[in-house]
């Protein structure tokens, strides 16, 4: 009972932005398909936004999110305008899109390195208070951050399939010939899109940063996951993203605590999602022959 404990309380507190971080990762995918291995950069942005702004002006933490998230959301912006889509448009193939997309994430990420140095950096904030939940300690900004991550999800999840403009977002990404006739701008809800993308992953970036350390290769050390968690929740939508990100998060803290050490439990974890993609795969194969 107390490794179940700790398991869900470690999980849910540790890899929470790790659900935002896929949510914003499954808008672009489900949108364009494309793997876009950049997205990896929009959350190390996101990170050196809040660190920067924290020392800086001297705000605490809760106050740096906002703008943390809509400067990643601006740049996610404009690496479309500037990369994706002149690329689109000259009918760039989808191996060669992401291969764009990487040589982006390394100019992106040593782009970092030449602006901000090569130093790990941290946010300037208090020490926490510790709490004690289901019998394991957890400080308070982690519990806030849990929170926090909830509540943005979860009304990301409401704007995609509640609200009128996430309706064209879905019609967009399931036809845009469609889309268009039936009056849905493309350019806009495709802006629209890179830019709350952008918004999550910098906002996963500022809690990932905040939690241990500003590297720039934080983002680039989350996006495995990002994308497995994405590929196995498939087609069911970002409902099966919040759900398959928590549940990994879960995991990955019940191997560790197995374990004792956070590599070999990342390993099977990822075992475990390989094996489990290429079953469904033999599946809905056999099931098309049907």
């Amino acid at each position: 009972m107390q490794l179940i404990g700790d398991s869900l309380v470690i999980g849910l507190t540790e890899h929470a932005p790790l659900v935002l971080a896929a949510i914003g990762f499954a808008l672009l995918y489900r949108l364009t398909g494309l793997m876009n291995v950049a997205y990896s950069e929009t959350v190390t942005l996101g990170a050196y936004f809040g660190m920067w702004v924290n020392t800086t002006f001297d705000l605490n933490f809760y106050a740096v999110l906002l703008p943390a998230g809509i400067m990643a959301g601006l740049v996610s912006v404009g690496t479309y305008f500037a990369v994706f889509r002149p690329a689109k448009r000259r009918n760039v193939g989808t191996l060669e899109l992401v291969i764009i997309s990487f040589g982006l994430s390394i100019f992106m990420r040593y782009g970092l390195q030449f602006v901000f140095g090569y130093p790990v950096r941290f946010y300037d904030v208090p020490p926490p208070d510790t709490l004690r939940v289901l019998g394991t300690g957890v400080s308070t900004f982690r519990l806030l951050a849990l929170v926090s991550v909830a509540v943005v999800s979860l009304a990301l999840y409401w704007f995609i399939q509640k609200s009128r403009l996430g309706l064209q977002i879905r019609a967009l990404a399931s036809d845009e010939g469609l889309a268009q006739a039936s009056g849905i701008r493309p350019l806009f809800v495709t802006v629209l899109i890179w830019f709350i993308a952008g918004v999550a992953g910098g906002l996963a970036g500022a809690f990932y940063g905040v939690g241990s350390s500003v590297v720039p290769f934080l983002g680039w050390r989350q996006f495995l996951f990002i994308l497995l968690v994405v590929l196995v929740a498939g087609k069911r939508g970002l409902g099966g993203v919040i759900v398959v990100g928590t549940a990994t998060g879960i995991a990955l803290a019940a191997l560790t605590l197995q374990t004792h050490q956070a590599y070999y439990a990342q390993v099977i974890l990822i075992a475990g999602f390989v094996l489990f993609l290429k079953w469904r795969s033999k599946r809905t194969a056999e099931a098309g022959k049907v």
